[in-house]
């Protein structure tokens, strides 16, 4: 899965091997005012998930060729070697004579150094400010590619010889192989301009966390991610892409395409779609609820996202609802229950966990959220910095 697979760092230095690159243009093509659309992933993929990388890499690009509209653009941003990282453009590089469509291939935009990790803000802040220069007339979405731990925050100064913390988005290695770099959900957001993306889905495990979704409320018109974890194999793009490429994407349909995949081979899936624009109610009645009294629900009866108890990930609907009812105040309970229900569009869950173990999937909301406790620990102290904790407890 993308959180828990580590490779050894020996195979992650070959990302540039397998593909064919042409050197830097440093210009814009030439019907860059006449795009409609464009997608930016932003690949984390100098970790243990480079091989999965270059398979989704291959996807990429297989998706272009069976969309074949003019009109969209696909841009990836990823490590090539240790040394040096680069924006690429996906491009029609040639017609096939038998199905009559393009084949396309990458081609490099712009060339980044790896003296600075891909997780320092800075960094992530500077190649999406590019990007968008790109194509000025294109609407944009964006995708976050690597791994990924909800709000729980990194602690990390970005440097090279950062400590290992599996924690926030990222988990890249410095070139000694060694250590990991993250980047909190604070940071990352930060990072994003407000109001540049109308979708941005986040390929990683555990990032519907309402502490992420609303972090990122002003970045997007509608955010997708996953309350689980997710294979390593992440998102199938030459599957789901075709939803997104298109003059109106189908972003739900992209969602039920990727829980189709996993679901056909029985194999635990969980995918959520969530309308930003009913974000706000959602927290108004997730605060009233937790105003209606002390009482809060035992944690052995709330569903657990993650598959360990150290760090659980619990139902957002689930929590607030109970904290309501057992306060006794059945109204407030309703109207979260709502607001849950016009926020989240599409979710859908396997009917095992990543335990393998049966769940109840009508207890399955999309979202997660973290059981506030109140204690000085560094994870507690950083999550009352948070949007989410701001707009909610205090």
């Amino acid at each position: 899965m993308r959180l828990f697979k580590h490779l050894l760092f020996a195979t992650l230095l070959v990302i540039a091997t397998a593909c064919g690159h042409h050197e830097p243009d440093g210009g814009k093509t030439p019907d860059a005012r006449d795009v409609k659309r464009a997608i930016l992933v932003y690949a984390v993929n100098n970790s243990s998930l480079a091989y999965d990388f270059k398979d989704d890499y291959r996807e990429m690009l297989t998706a272009l060729s069976s969309v074949d509209n003019p009109d969209c653009r696909l841009l990836v941003y990823y490590t090539e070697s240790d040394s040096e990282c680069g924006i690429y453009e996906a491009v029609k590089s040639k017609v096939n004579a038998a199905s009559k469509q393009g084949e396309y291939e990458f081609v490099k935009r712009k060339s980044y150094r790896r003296d600075v990790p891909s997780t320092h803000p800075d960094r992530i802040a500077d190649v999406i400010d590019y990007a968008l220069t790109l194509f000025p007339n294109a609407a944009y979405d964006l995708i976050f590619w690597g791994h990924g731990m909800s709000w729980r925050p990194d602690f990390s100064d970005h440097q090279l010889n950062a400590p290992i913390k599996p924690k926030g988005y990222g988990g890249e290695y410095n070139p000694t192989g060694s250590k990991l770099d993250w980047t909190s959900i604070s940071e990352l957001a930060k990072a994003v301009p407000d109001h540049k993306f109308q979708t941005i889905w986040f390929d990683c495990c555990y990032m519907t966390g309402i502490e992420v979704v609303y972090q990122f409320r002003d970045k997007c018109s509608t955010f997708v991610g996953y309350p689980t974890e997710v294979w390593q194999d992440g998102m199938q793009y030459d599957e789901v892409l075709p939803y997104l490429l298109r003059d109106t994407p189908d972003v739900v349909g992209g969602a039920k395409a990727f829980y189709a995949h996993y679901a056909a081979n029985q194999d635990p899936v969980t995918v959520a779609v969530i309308d930003m624009s009913k974000i706000e109610p959602l927290a108004e009645s997730a605060r009233i609820a937790l105003k209606t009294g002390e009482s809060r629900p035992s944690e052995s009866v709330l569903l657990n996202y993650s598959r360990s108890r150290n760090w659980p990930f619990y139902d957002f609907r689930q929590f607030f609802s109970l904290t309501a009812s057992l306060n006794g105040d059945t109204s407030a309970a309703a109207n979260l229950e709502s607001a849950v229900a016009d926020a989240v569009v599409y979710s859908a869950a396997f009917g095992k966990n990543f335990n393998q173990h049966q769940w109840d999937v009508t207890l399955i909301s999309g979202l997660s959220t973290h059981y506030y406790k109140a204690t000085d620990s560094k994870e507690e102290k950083y999550y009352r910095t948070l949007d989410w904790y701001k707009r909610v407890y205090e």
